[in-house]
């Protein structure tokens, strides 16, 4: 008697007759719905977001500065949450089997980073893109040739700014289904940029089909809660009861006139009374289950986009040639890093000569004799011609100098006068 196959691990019941020519159609949407995983891992991550939110707006009595810290640790878990929820998906989509929550947390907290860098990437493409665009225009500011240029700028600019809005609504929902299965950055750009250029209107119509039927499920789910939500609380006000304090002295003055009415930033900052926050609690829970529930439609858009458009282009050739490129880069970096190097080792070298040059110049002036003594030798020289007269020089030079008459002065203040002056320039004494 022949058996049926098994089916994959994660293979629904009863797959849809579409699921024979594409496995990854639209019409598996709703199998996210019952891939419980997923949506465990991410409304548990809501949940603890939302608290760990609440123990912030706690801690702001203490100070205000958690409220901040605790938001940013909030924000983390929950993308960390909706990205390991990605990871169950995949898993879902290729029919491998389940991890657990916490490996899926975990993967997704991994995932987090690389997330980041491919975001970081796609931003630095678009601001490359706006500066080039930029510059054009500032060219067509000439006054002649300036309207001519833009006759054809403008055409061109409009046509590349819809390409890259094209190309970053389906590179954003696909690049993260990519790192979800194990790809690299670079590589995940890279695919994303073939899928891309080879099929962009079949993967933006995917894109957009899945998102509308996400769309439209979302607003009946929320719009069911939002209503039960209002009927429940009118509810609870009527039969429990606001509280007379529920404004916590944080109303600016609504509370004492008024009766305490209802103030969100008491229940931030944990001034509400005790039954208004447990129903503040219920009501989070319920909408982070709704949200964690919703959420997960428009993530199996992506990862059945990506898993059909992955196998429709060459993976390995990719990858090899986005590896190439990236070793290019590299090593272009690396030779300008070389030359960056080499030249301000020569602007340290010169530096180091002119400083050396500079002080040996300035030691050689310091240590030379004085300049005006030189001449005084020169008279001698010819005298000195042979040693005889050398030595008498000395000799006679000594008595002509103890022989020389002394200079006048003046009897009255002793200055130094001349021979032939009558009167004393000093003093006015009369000398004859």
């Amino acid at each position: 008697m022949n058996q049926p196959p098994n089916p994959a691990p994660n293979a629904p019941l009863n797959p849809s007759p579409a699921r024979t020519d594409n496995p990854y159609s639209i019409y598996r949407l709703p199998e996210a719905l019952t891939c419980w995983p997923a949506m465990a891992v991410m409304a548990a991550a809501f949940l603890v977001a939302a608290l760990v939110f609440a123990l912030g707006g706690v801690m702001a009595r203490v100070w205000f500065g958690f409220t901040l810290l605790f938001a940013i640790v909030a924000v983390v878990v929950g993308m960390a949450g909706v990205s390991g929820a990605g990871a169950c998906l995949s898993d879902l989509a290729r029919g491998r089997p389940y991890r657990g929550l916490v490996g899926y947390f975990m993967a997704g907290l991994l995932c987090l980073p690389k997330l980041l860098g491919a975001g970081l990437v796609m931003g630095l493409g678009v601001l490359a893109v706006f500066l080039a665009l930029a510059v054009v225009f500032f060219v067509c500011k000439i006054p002649v040739l300036g309207p001519l240029l833009l006759v054809v700028v403008v055409p061109v600019a409009v046509l590349l700014m819809a390409a890259l809005m094209l190309a970053l609504y389906v590179a954003s929902s696909i690049v993260g289904p990519a790192l979800w299965d194990g790809e690299r950055v670079m590589h995940s750009l890279s695919i994303a940029w073939h899928i891309t250029r080879k099929y962009p209107f079949a993967a933006i119509g995917k894109i957009v089909g899945g998102m509308l039927l996400s769309a439209i499920f979302a607003s009946m789910l929320f719009g069911l809660l939002t209503s039960a939500s209002f009927t429940v609380g009118g509810m609870f006000a009527a039969v429990v009861g606001m509280g007379g304090d529920f404004g916590g002295g944080m109303g600016y003055g609504m509370g004492g006139r008024m009766g305490g009415g209802f103030n969100p930033l008491a229940v931030m900052m944990g001034g509400a009374s005790g039954h208004v926050m447990g129903a503040g609690v219920g009501f989070s829970l319920v909408f982070a289950l709704a949200s964690a529930f919703v959420f997960l439609l428009p993530l199996m858009v992506g990862v059945l986009t990506w898993c059909e458009f992955s196998e429709k282009v060459d993976l390995g050739s990719i990858r090899d040639s986005a590896d190439e490129a990236l070793k290019e880069v590299n090593s272009k970096v690396a030779d300008l890093k070389e030359k960056a190097q080499a030249q301000a080792a020569a602007a340290a070298a010169a530096a180091t000569a002119a400083t050396t040059a500079h002080n040996t110049a300035n030691t050689t002036n310091t240590a030379s004799p004085a300049p005006a003594q030189a001449p005084a030798a020169a008279p001698v020289a010819s005298a000195a011609a042979t040693p005889s007269a050398a030595a008498v020089a000395p000799a006679t030079a000594a008595p002509a100098a103890s022989t020389a008459p002394a200079a006048p002065a003046c009897p009255q203040c002793h200055g130094e006068v001349q021979a032939d002056d009558r009167f004393c320039e000093h003093c006015g004494h009369k000398l004859v």
